[in-house]
Formats: structure tokens, C-alpha cells, sequence
């Protein structure tokens, strides 16, 4: 079968998020039976095509000036073309910002599949006060077959566009955090999107400065993004500067380190589509606190992972508290619980659901 993925994030980006690690960890694996070409827009540095795995990457769009999103504009202009263009059996659409969908499916005569890692319109649509989200109501339309990552989005969806096929596939974690070392260390860990409001990196420091002095270990904060400048003002403004780490942007091997060097994870962030920190920290054997909110508390161990009321800061920080002064063997149970409940989430397994979904639909056309 060849494939078709559009993917609006390359794994290559400094800048990328969780989107194409998705993208890649199927694709790898999917590349030993499939032809699979993925298209993604150029970032600075970027090679017009690029084969990592047996998986095709193409390219597409340009930097125009200073404009620092005209990659994705132009990307977004060069897709119907690139549709056209590449051969294909199956296509495969990852949602995208402003607007989730696109008229893409218009471009194709093979059978679609929208893979929904994205589906924030109405926040931007508030943010920018433009009418993405109506957009994205006339364009659901165009697909009939829809991958997404959570139940609470599934719901979302199949009651957008009842007559879709809706199958739910989440986020896999890489084999190497079932390995790390189970004893506890001192520090706590945010890991994630550098972002004061939507990450929620704002109110995990307000509520880390509610903690005694006297007794509060280091908080690490690891992870890329733009507002360091306002994060270290923050921090100072806290009083913090003594207490807080700032490590940037880790690999694999930096992220495996600084879990099993922490005691347990903070995840303060106010809105997600699957919240992959969570299943990678419980893959490592690591509590985590979070806001009680979908989709967080539909992948979070209840019996490991402490929820918190959304942004009753006081809450977290007494949450935060209850995790430092409990003895290390609750921490462990606490941890183990949290193993046990994401074995399934490992990328073989992951790809071989995706894969079955895409035979399936696929099979469907030919028996009409």
C-alpha cells in the first residue's frame, strides 16, 4: 500500500512537538511493508527530501523575509499540488492550525483519513477573533474516517459528524522509559512546552512558591519554547532564582536522565489532546500531578498519579507537598501502579492498530 501523510511538523525541527515523533514511530515500522511518503514544511537547515527509516519525507513551502510562520503558510498552499503530485492509495491528514481541517480530501481520489492530534480551533478563534472553528464545522465534513489519540475527543468528534468512523489510537512511548531505574530521586520535574499560560508553567510556579522553603526540593523545568525571557521573570519575581532549573530542550537519552533523577512530575498544563508527558512519566515508574480534566484523566493512573481541581493553585501546591512528604515506598507503589497501566502504550503495538484501522478502511473501498 502507499501512503500519504501530511504532517504539519517535521521530527527534524528544533522547534517540532509531539505530532511527528507520532508520525515517525508508525511510519518506521509501517516503511518494512508500505510505501510511505510523508510531506511536512521546511524549517531552517531543512533538506528538500529527506529518507529516515524507509520512511520519504518531502519538504514543501519557503521562508519569505522575516516572516516567521511563512513556512507553514506557504506549506499549506503547496499541499493540493503535492496531492496531486505523489501516488497514493491512501491518504492520511494530520489536523493542522488555524483551522484543523483543510479542502485537501478535494484533491484525492483515494479514501482519507483525518489523524486528529490537533483540535484547539475555538481557542485560537478567541486569541486571533477570527472564525476558525466554523471552518472547521464545514470542513469535518470532508472526512469520513478519523484516527484520534482520546475518548473525550472521539466524543468530540462523533458528535460533530455523527456518520464518521471514529477509532481511538493513543500515543505510544518509547521501550527505553520501561527501563529506567525505579529508585527515587530528590528533584521535581516539569517536562514539556516552555509556555507560561497554556502549558500552565505559570501556575506550577505559583504553586511551588506556596511550598515552605525549608522544605522544598528543586523544581527542573525541561523543555523547549519562547518564553524563557518570561519564565526567569517570573521566577524572579517569585523569589525563586535559587530554587528553579531552567535545562531547555532535552533528547531522548537527556529525557530518560532527568526522569529517573526526579521524585515525581508536574503536568500543570490547561488543555491537551493526549498529554504524552503523563504516559511517558508512568512508563518510567513516576507519579505525576495533574489538573482532573479531560484528556488527563483519562490516561492518568488514578491509583499512581494524583488530580488536582483545574487551577485551584493552593490544591496543587498541597498536592505537590503530600508527594514530597511521603515515604519513598508510597512513591514506589505509586510508581509501579503507573508502569503497570501504560504497558500497553508501547509503538509496536500502537502501529499495529494503525495499521489494521488503514486495511480495514482500505478494505471497505475495494468491497465496494
Amino acid at each position: 500500500m502507499r501512503i500519504l501523510h501530511i504532517d504539519p511538523d517535521d521530527i527534524d525541527n528544533p522547534l517540532s512537538g509531539g505530532g511527528p515523533v507520532r508520525t515517525f514511530e508508525i511510519y518506521r515500522r509501517l516503511a518494512r511493508r508500505h510505501e510511505v511518503t510523508v510531506l511536512t514544511p521546511t524549517f531552517p537547515g531543512s533538506t528538500p527530501e529527506k529518507i529516515r527509516d524507509g520512511i520519504r519525507y518531502i519538504r514543501l513551502g519557503y521562508r519569505i523575509g522575516d516572516h516567521g510562520s511563512s513556512h507553514h503558510i506557504t506549506y499549506f498552499f503547496a499541499l493540493p499540488r503535492a496531492v496531486r503530485c505523489y501516488d497514493h492509495d491512501l491518504m492520511v491528514e494530520d489536523f493542522m492550525p488555524p483551522a484543523a481541517v483543510t479542502a485537501n480530501p478535494l484533491f484525492t481520489k483515494a479514501p482519507v483519513i483525518g489523524s486528529v492530534q490537533w483540535f484547539n480551533t475555538r481557542t485560537l478563534a478567541k486569541q486571533y477573533r477570527l472564525p476558525f472553528h466554523w471552518i472547521e464545522a464545514v470542513g469535518l465534513h470532508l472526512y469520513k474516517n478519523l484516527i484520534c489519540v482520546s475518548e473525550f475527543n472521539a466524543r468530540r468528534l462523533r458528535q460533530s459528524i455523527p456518520r464518521a468512523t471514529v477509532k481511538v489510537i493513543p500515543n505510544g512511548i518509547d521501550e527505553s522509559l520501561f527501563q529506567v531505574d525505579g529508585r527515587l530521586g530528590e528533584y521535581i520535574l516539569y517536562l514539556g512546552r516552555v509556555d507560561l499560560i497554556r502549558k500552565g508553567v505559570g501556575l506550577l510556579l505559583d504553586a511551588y512558591a506556596l511550598l515552605p522553603e525549608a522544605n522544598r526540593p528543586e523544581l527542573v523545568i525541561a523543555g523547549f519554547g519562547y518564553e524563557f525571557d518570561k519564565v526567569r521573570a517570573r521566577i524572579s519575581e517569585l523569589g525563586l532564582t535559587g530554587s528553579v532549573r531552567l535545562v531547555g530542550r532535552v533528547d531522548e537519552a537527556g529525557r530518560s536522565t532527568l526522569l529517573a533523577g526526579c521524585r515525581f512530575i508536574c503536568f500543570p498544563s490547561r488543555e491537551e489532546m493526549f498529554g504524552m508527558v503523563i504516559t511517558e512519566a508512568c512508563a518510567a515508574a513516576r507519579p505525576v500531578i495533574y489538573w482532573d480534566l479531560p484528556p488527563m484523566n483519562e490516561i492518568a493512573d488514578k491509583a499512581g498519579c494524583v488530580a488536582v481541581p483545574p487551577f485551584d493553585v493552593t490544591a496543587y501546591a498541597a498536592a505537590m507537598r503530600d508527594l514530597i512528604e511521603a515515604s519513598d515506598e508510597e512513591i514506589l507503589a505509586r510508581g509501579r501502579a503507573c508502569r503497570a497501566r501504560v504497558q500497553n502504550y508501547r509503538w509496536d503495538a500502537i502501529a499495529n492498530e494503525q495499521e489494521e484501522f488503514y486495511l480495514e478502511r482500505m478494505s471497505r473501498v475495494t468491497r465496494r
